[in-house]
């Protein structure tokens, strides 16, 4: 995956590159195509004023065309509208046409004569006019004569404009336009406009066209509705004229480069694969992985069922999952068998530690009480001077027979099969409280009821392992016991405000920690099928709670 997106990455970054490149040599283009273009209307514009100068200098001091060399012909071939001669005051002396209304001209360009009368030479250009009587547009050039009249060629821009730049107009992917200033500032005419993009629909707006009435020259780039185009702009200096062309440049682009654009999209497919691939990876290969690690994470904590559930996959995730599960069913009855073993160990345990109570009791207690009655029957009939030792090996023998008693109870707890666990666990509460001298609270909710034999022994062993721990390994100064029975369930809990400890996670790790005793109570809470959970913080005490079912 990462090659592909590189691949994409170099292949389409590579085809934006290639995209400037090409944008940027079409505006390269078109600025140097309409630097031409307005050339070539500047050497027509130069032309038309040289040509109304000449004509000026030949009229002399004559106050008609009756000694310029021009035929009325070559006129016409440059001022399309003729030329008229006017006194200062903008009274018609002599026209070459009667196409215009030139008695009217005056009053719709009245800036010549103004210039006149302050003895101004230089040709002047008007706005685009239409006469009155034509629907032909037309710019009057102005100059003066020798003896001071005022000389006015008419020409048509569009013409002017069309037979210098037309050919470029024609070649149906180029828009140009060429505009005027007029008054108000800001405002302007359009000359000349030829191409196949609209851009009379928005023209005051339209990029390039402030900029070349402002006398810049640039190229511009927008967003347009048949896609990006390039606009090219210049001025037209002698007239202060604008010359835009515009081009969606695409579409000279060469096919060849076209299709070089489109090169990078043979990536495509290998792209598709790659995520099919990953697609297909996460789903059959990946997720599948992830469910049968949590399976096994669940199979080392000790839960068997886990694993059972199907993961689906690719066939060797399957084979691995149907291992594991054979393994969790092998491993589920090792543990039963080990169980069992345990179990039965247990029992044996038990019993061994039942025959030597009883043992201790039939036998070496009543030698010791036997012992004891006969040093009282000696002591009666013995010197006063033998009473002392007498007495002293008599009381010796009583603490020997009260010791034995206690171990017979940690033996075998004789009250259990008679009393019940309740009243055991207080006997071993108040034993055990008394011995360590540590104060042990033992408190019972519920109403009693009886359990099996195993359980019962289970339980007591239990809270006696916890409270020897808590006397050996805790240094608590409290301690707790309590029961709880429900309908279905007894709780049991032990705790105590000692140090603490760091609870391993799992109980195969208790014996790695040194920690035989836990091991040993979660034994004994397996064999009955019982849950066992140890809680502890350092300098926060232990609890242990037991729920019997």
């Amino acid at each position: 995956m990462p090659l592909t997106v590189l691949l994409l990455v170099v292949a389409f970054g590579s085809q934006t590159l290639h995209h400037e490149a090409m944008r940027s040599l079409v505006g390269d283009r078109d600025l140097r195509t309409v630097r031409a273009a307005s050339s070539s209307i500047e050497r027509e514009v130069t032309h038309l004023t040289g040509t109304i100068q000449l004509i000026a200098r030949e009229m002399g001091d004559q106050p008609d065309f009756s000694s310029i060399r021009f035929t009325t012909d070559e006129i016409a071939s440059t001022f399309e509208g003729g030329i008229a001669l006017y006194t200062r005051d903008g009274s018609l002396i002599r026209a070459t046409t009667t196409e215009l209304d030139w008695q009217t001209i005056p009053a719709l360009v009245p800036d010549p004569f103004k210039a006149s009368a302050q003895d101004d030479s230089t040709p002047a250009f008007s706005s685009p006019i239409t006469p009155p009587g034509t629907t032909q547009s037309y710019i009057f050039l102005a100059t003066q004569t020798e003896m001071g009249n005022v000389l006015l060629g008419a020409f048509s821009p569009k013409n002017l404009i069309d037979v210098t730049i037309g050919d470029l107009a024609n070649s149906g992917q180029v828009t140009i336009l060429v505009i005027s200033p007029k008054k108000p500032k800001g405002d302007f005419d359009v000359l000349y406009r030829a191409g196949p993009s609209k851009m009379d629909e928005y023209v005051r707006s339209h990029p390039g066209i402030t900029e070349a009435l402002n006398g810049e020259s640039g190229i511009n780039y927008y967003q347009g509705s048949e896609g990006e185009h390039v606009v090219a702009f210049t001025p037209i200096h002698p007239v202060g004229w604008g010359l835009v062309i515009e081009e969606a440049w695409e579409d000279i682009a060469s096919p060849y480069l076209i299709s070089t654009q489109s090169a990078p999209l043979v990536l495509a497919p290998v792209f598709i694969l790659a995520i099919f691939t990953i697609w297909f990876g996460a789903r059959r290969i990946v997720t599948p992985l992830q469910k049968l690690e949590k399976q096994a994470a669940g199979l080392a904590r000790g839960d068997f069922e886990a694993i059972r559930q199907q993961v689906g996959g690719i066939e060797e995730i399957r084979n691995l999952q149907f291992e594991l599960i054979d393994m969790a069913d092998k491993l589920k009855a090792a543990q039963q068998s080990l169980r069992s073993y345990i179990g039965a160990i247990t029992a044996g345990v038990e019993n061994e530690r039942r025959s030597l109570a009883r043992e201790l009791h039939d036998d070496t207690i009543q030698a010791l009480i036997a012992l004891n009655q006969r040093l009282q029957l000696i002591s009666i009939n013995s010197p006063e001077a033998q009473k002392g030792s007498l007495s002293e090996l008599q009381t010796w023998v009583q603490q020997a027979m009260t010791n034995l008693r206690r171990m017979i109870r940690g033996l075998r707890p004789i009250y259990l099969e008679d009393l019940g666990v309740v009243a055991s666990l207080d006997m071993l509460v108040q034993e055990m409280g008394q011995t360590a001298n540590i104060p042990i609270a033992y408190k019972v909710r519920g109403q009693e009821r009886g359990m099996d034999a195993q359980k019962a022994m289970s339980v007591y062993r239990i809270v006696q392992e916890s409270l020897n721990n808590v006397i050996r390994h805790a240094e608590a100064k409290h301690a707790w016991v309590e029961l709880d029975f429900t309908d279905s369930e007894v709780f049991v809990q032990i705790r105590d405000d000692g140090k603490g400890f760091v609870v391993p996670a799992n109980p195969a790790e208790f014996p790695e920690k040194g920690h035989f005793g836990l091991l040993g109570l979660q034994e004994r809470a397996e064999i009955i099928n019982a849950e066992l959970k140890i809680l502890s913080t350092p300098g926060q005490g232990t609890i242990i709670t037991l729920q019997v079912r």
